[in-house]
C-alpha cells in the first residue's frame, strides 16, 4: 500500500506541476507574430516582419527622407511578458525600416516604436501604443533593452544605444503613459572623445559617465529618477573641460522626468546632457 500511495503522490506532483506550466504558458499565448498583425493587420512569417503601408508621420518632414514612400518593414526587436498591478501584459518594441533602399549606413536610424498588450477576460488588447517614439540606433544597430521597474506597480522599458561616429552611449526610458509610450528621460550615460584629443593639440580630452537608479521609496505613483554623473566635460560656454561630480533627482511630470534637486558641482552643456 506505501508503494502505490508514493506512485499516487508523485502522480499528482507530476501532474499539479504540469498544469502550472500549461496555465502559464496560457496565460501568454499571445505571440510576437499575432502582436504585429494586431497592430498592422499583416504579417510575413518568412521574413518574420509586418508591412507596415501609407505611414502617417506626425512631422511631415520625416517622410522626405528614407521613408518617401511611407512603406516600411516593421520586426520585433523586445518582446516580455511580465505581470502588473494584476494582470497578464507584454511589452513590445518594434524597428521600422524602408522597404526600397539599403538601410546600412552611418545615419540610417530605424523608427523605434512600441506597444504594451494586456490580457482581459481571456483574450488579448492593446492598452498603450506609440509607433512613432524616436529614431535611433546607427547603422541600423539594436540597442540593449531592459524590461525595469519604474513605480509601484508599474514598468518600462531602458535602452542603451551605442554612437560608434561620436564614442558615446545613450540612455532612454521608455514608460506607458495615458494610453501612448513615452521617452521620458534621454542621458548621454558614456562619453569620450580620446580618438580626436589624442592627435590634437586644440581639442581638449574629456571623459564623462553617468549610473542611474529609481528611488523605490517615493510616495508618487512613479518612482523618481536619479542620475549620478562624474568624469570631465567640455563646457561650451567657458571655451575648457569642466570636471563634473554630481547627482540629480527627476520627477516625472506630464510623462517626462524633470530636476526636483541636484547636489554636487554643476555643469552647463546641453549637447552632453539631453533632458528632452
Amino acid at each position: 500500500m506505501r508503494i502505490y500511495y508514493k506512485i499516487a503522490i508523485g502522480i499528482i506532483i507530476i501532474l499539479s506541476f504540469f498544469s502550472i506550466i500549461f496555465g502559464f504558458m496560457h496565460r501568454f499565448s499571445f505571440s510576437e507574430d499575432q502582436c504585429l498583425m494586431m497592430i498592422y493587420g499583416n504579417y510575413d512569417y518568412h521574413t518574420k516582419s509586418a508591412s507596415w503601408i501609407n505611414i502617417q508621420f506626425p512631422d511631415k518632414s520625416d517622410g522626405d527622407g528614407y521613408f518617401e514612400e511611407r512603406k516600411g518593414i516593421v520586426k520585433t526587436i523586445f518582446f516580455q511578458p511580465y505581470y502588473e498591478n494584476g494582470k497578464d501584459k507584454i511589452f513590445l518594441l518594434t524597428k521600422t525600416i524602408p522597404r526600397n533602399i539599403p538601410f546600412d549606413c552611418h545615419a540610417c536610424l530605424p523608427l523605434i516604436g512600441a506597444a504594451v498588450f494586456v490580457r482581459k477576460i481571456g483574450h488579448w488588447e492593446i492598452e498603450a501604443q506609440n509607433k512613432f517614439i524616436m529614431y535611433d540606433g546607427e547603422y541600423g544597430e539594436l540597442p540593449v533593452v531592459k524590461l525595469i521597474s519604474v513605480g509601484k506597480n508599474k514598468f518600462g522599458l531602458s535602452l542603451e544605444f551605442e554612437h560608434i561616429a561620436v564614442g558615446d552611449r545613450e540612455l532612454n526610458i521608455f514608460i506607458p503613459y495615458k494610453n501612448t509610450i513615452v521617452n521620458a528621460h534621454k542621458e548621454t550615460i558614456y562619453s569620450e572623445n580620446f580618438n580626436d584629443c589624442e592627435f590634437s593639440e586644440k581639442i581638449p580630452c574629456e571623459a564623462y559617465t553617468a549610473n542611474f537608479d529609481f528611488d523605490k521609496s517615493t510616495k508618487t505613483d512613479f518612482f523618481d529618477f536619479k542620475i549620478k554623473r562624474f568624469g570631465t566635460v567640455y563646457n561650451d560656454k567657458r571655451k575648457k573641460t569642466m570636471p563634473v561630480n554630481q547627482e540629480i533627482t527627476y520627477q516625472l511630470v506630464d510623462g517626462k522626468y524633470v530636476v526636483v534637486s541636484q547636489e554636487g558641482e554643476e555643469y552647463e552643456n546641453e549637447r552632453k546632457n539631453d533632458e528632452g
